[in-house]
């Protein structure tokens, strides 16, 4: 079993190099934006992020999920021809995109940035969606090949352009905001070229009428469940923008940006191992366990970075924060923190639903989620702020967690382990809320805290049987290996 978790945080690891890079980058821009940029400027930057991605999520039409889940049982020559009929289907949507951005730029300025001024954004916008779509198709080659190496190469050779044109347009050319979406679609187009070569040499043409329709029909689902999932991320944004000053639309804005890094750093590399892993071990005899144990050390994980973030947090954004104003935003972001942690929940035990290519079953709980959210939002925002919106993201993620658990007895069933993500929650909530008492203005003595904060976490879950005796002897093991001294005699 432990050898079985360690191959699945090596593969997340891996995979998860892009990710982690991303995340790291968009923290270096943001006391570039910051000091370069109005905090109008920086509101349209965040909204117009949130566009493309909405966008992408949709021309994308879930077949980055799809083309694993088609494609992993299939043979070398199957898996050609089943890729054809994906690039097929995306192309066709790219077209489509590329039309609506030409025609509807305007319209979706207006919208979205409440003027007309900035239209050409909005196809920047289309155009990172469109190729950011296409990129996957060799990603996922690399995927299916289980070539993390080759998968690397292909995502951080985009981001790594997209960084350095960013760094010319804005820093050296002091260009207005649009220009960082210039350089956001740039980025895939340069490095999709050199993939030319790879994704003709991985299909093999043969439309297949019934093969199409059992992918769309999958898929939709799939890319209803990714748009509604992003409202559920995004929603609150757009309804503060109509009852707040667009200044705590940026703290908003700016502090669920960082609240996620989370979600960068280890949700997105664990589910692109977890997808292929799945499929070879779920016909193992110890797969039960192993889902179980995989859920509750993923939410783990969540809950130990994410303290560590909150605890630090007060310190760091005024290092990453340029403008003085958004540094009101530490609040929001601790409670963004913790709203990830509960959606990772939902990680854990979601592919109850994709193995048995249920996809309309997640789609529906995520509505009706998204609903709970955006009437609790337009009830509460004009009496309670950008903390409402903060803590009905939280509420909100529990409810769909609730609900798909449930369900999720009738498929396949992948039980968790709710006393330990009960306890892990409530000594996040706890030790958060306890810094917020006994900080002060001293660093070296909030240092001191933090670490006596982190120490305490793990003394309550050692008390609170957190850990099984076979982890506590693993735990031992390691400290005696790497940190070279007999602390600990490992049982014989």
């Amino acid at each position: 079993m432990l050898e079985d978790l360690k191959h699945t945080l090596k593969h997340s690891a891996v995979y998860g190099v892009s990710r982690v890079a991303s995340k790291a980058l968009s923290f270096i821009f943001i006391p570039l934006y910051t000091s370069m940029y109005s905090l109008d400027s920086i509101t349209n930057i965040n909204l117009t992020e949130t566009l493309w991605q909405c966008l992408f999520t949709l021309c994308l039409f879930g077949f980055e999920v799809a083309i694993i889940t088609y494609c992993s049982t299939e043979s070398e020559e199957g898996k050609k021809e089943v890729m054809f009929n994906f690039v097929s289907i995306l192309l066709f949507n790219c077209a489509l995109f590329l039309v609506a951005g030409l025609l509807f730029k305007q319209n979706f300025s207006e919208l979205i940035l409440k003027d007309s001024v900035h239209s050409n954004v909005i196809i920047y916008s289309f155009l990172i969606c469109i190729f950011e779509s296409l990129i996957t198709i060799p990603l996922c080659i690399a995927r299916l090949k289980n070539k993390p190496g080759l998968y690397s190469l292909i995502a951080l050779s985009s981001l790594f352009i997209n960084f350095f044109l960013q760094i010319y347009f804005v820093y050296f050319q002091r260009k207005e905001f649009d220009f960082i979406f210039i350089a956001k679609f740039l980025g895939p187009l340069i490095v999709l070229v050199f993939c030319v070569p790879l994704v003709v040499s991985n299909i093999k043409s043969n439309y297949n009428k019934e093969r199409v329709k059992q992918i769309m029909r999958f898929s939709f689902f799939l890319t209803l469940y990714g748009i509604l999932a992003m409202l559920l991320n995004t929603v609150d944004r757009f309804i503060l923008a109509g009852y707040l000053p667009k200044e705590q639309v940026a703290i908003y804005t700016t502090g669920y940006s960082i609240g996620s890094l989370t979600n960068s750093l280890i949700i997105i590399p664990f589910s692109l191992a977890y997808t292929a892993i799945f499929y070879r071990k779920v016909i193992e005899p110890n797969a039960e366990r192993y889902f179980t144990k995989i859920a509750t050390y993923l939410f783990f994980t969540m809950i130990f970075v994410s303290l560590i973030a909150a605890l630090i947090m007060p310190e760091a954004i005024k290092l990453f924060l340029r403008n003085p104003k958004l540094w009101d935003a530490v609040g929001i972001i601790r409670v963004i923190l913790f709203a990830n942690c509960i959606n990772s929940i939902f990680y854990g035990f979601v592919f109850a639903f994709i193995y048995r290519k249920e996809s309309k079953i997640i789609t529906l709980y995520t509505g009706i989620a998204l609903i709970f959210n955006v009437v609790g939002n337009f009830i509460f925002v004009k009496y309670y702020g950008i903390y409402a919106a903060g803590i009905l993201s939280v509420l909100s993620f529990l409810l769909l967690v609730v609900l798909l658990y449930r369900k999720s007895r009738n498929y396949y069933f992948i039980k968790l382990e709710t006393y330990k993500l009960f306890l892990l929650s409530i000594l996040y909530i706890g030790l958060v809320y306890l810094s917020t008492l006994v900080k002060s203005e001293n660093l070296f003595l909030n240092f001191t805290v933090d670490i006596l904060l982190i120490m305490i976490f793990f003394v309550l879950l050692f008390v609170g049987r957190f850990f099984e005796n076979i982890e506590l002897y693993s735990i031992k093991g390691a400290i005696n290996k790497y940190l070279k001294i007999n602390l600990f005699r490992k049982n014989p």
